[in-house]
C-alpha cells in the first residue's frame, strides 16, 4: 500500500497565495480565516501560527501583489524611473481587479511593501525634491495610478451597475456630453492613462524646478 501523499507544509506565503486566489475569484468580501482554512484543507485556528489575523492577511495580499512587479531597470532620468514604476504598478493592479480597494484604502505595512515606497522616495530625493515635496509627489502619483485603475478595471457588483441613458439626453442641453459619449465605445483607456501620467510627470518636473529655485509656496 502506498503511503498517503505528503501534505505541503503550511506557511505564511501559502496562506497568502490561497487568500489572493479567493479574492481574485470572489472578491475581498469572501476573505475570512475559515474560508482560507477551507481552501487549504486545514482548521482556521492553524492559520494563526503564521498570520496574526485578517488584517495581516490583507496586508500580505497587498505585499504579494506588489511582489509581481518586475525589478526596476536603470533609468536615464527620474521621470523615466517613475513612469516605469507607475506603469508596472498599473499592470499588477489590473491583473487583480478585486483587490484594488486595498490599494485605495490601506497603506504599505510590511517591510516588503514599504521597500517599494522607499524606492520611489529615493528616486525623488535623488532628483532634488525636498523630503516634503517627495512625499507629496509620491502620494499624488500613487493616487492617480490607483484611482484611474479603479475607475477603469474595477469589476461591477451584481445589481449595482448603472449606465447613463445618453440616448435620452437633449442634444441642445448636452451637446458636449453627447459628442464624447459617441466616442466611448472605441475609447482607449490605456492611452488615457498614459496621457494623464505624462501630464503629471511634466507637472512634477516644473514643480521640482520651482522648488530648487525656492519659488514654491507652501
Amino acid at each position: 500500500m502506498k503511503p498517503p501523499p505528503k501534505r505541503e507544509a503550511l506557511s505564511r506565503e501559502r496562506i497568502l497565495r490561497a487568500a489572493l486566489a479567493i479574492v481574485d475569484l470572489e472578491g475581498l468580501g469572501a476573505i475570512s480565516m475559515r474560508r482560507i482554512g477551507d481552501a487549504l484543507g486545514v482548521e482556521a485556528m492553524s492559520l494563526y501560527n503564521h498570520v496574526a489575523g485578517k488584517a495581516a492577511i490583507l496586508d500580505g495580499i497587498f505585499e504579494i501583489i506588489l511582489a509581481e512587479m518586475p525589478a526596476a531597470w536603470p533609468s536615464s532620468s527620474w521621470k523615466s524611473a517613475l513612469r516605469d514604476r507607475a506603469c508596472a504598478l498599473r499592470v499588477v493592479l489590473s491583473a487583480h481587479p478585486h483587490a484594488l480597494p486595498l490599494f485605495a484604502t490601506r497603506p504599505a505595512v510590511t517591510p516588503a511593501s514599504i521597500a517599494h515606497v522607499e524606492a520611489v522616495l529615493d528616486v525623488l530625493r535623488s532628483a532634488g525634491f525636498s523630503a516634503s515635496h517627495a512625499l507629496s509627489a509620491m502620494q499624488v502619483l500613487l493616487a492617480f495610478v490607483v484611482g484611474h485603475t479603479l475607475a477603469t478595471h474595477s469589476p461591477a457588483q451584481p445589481g449595482e451597475e448603472s449606465r447613463p441613458a445618453y440616448d435620452e439626453l437633449s442634444e441642445a442641453a448636452f451637446p458636449r456630453v453627447l459628442e464624447v459619449a459617441r466616442l466611448l465605445p472605441d475609447h482607449d483607456v490605456e492611452q488615457e492613462f498614459e496621457l494623464g501620467l505624462e501630464a503629471m510627470l511634466e507637472g512634477l518636473e516644473r514643480y521640482a524646478g520651482r522648488s530648487r529655485r525656492g519659488t514654491v509656496r507652501h
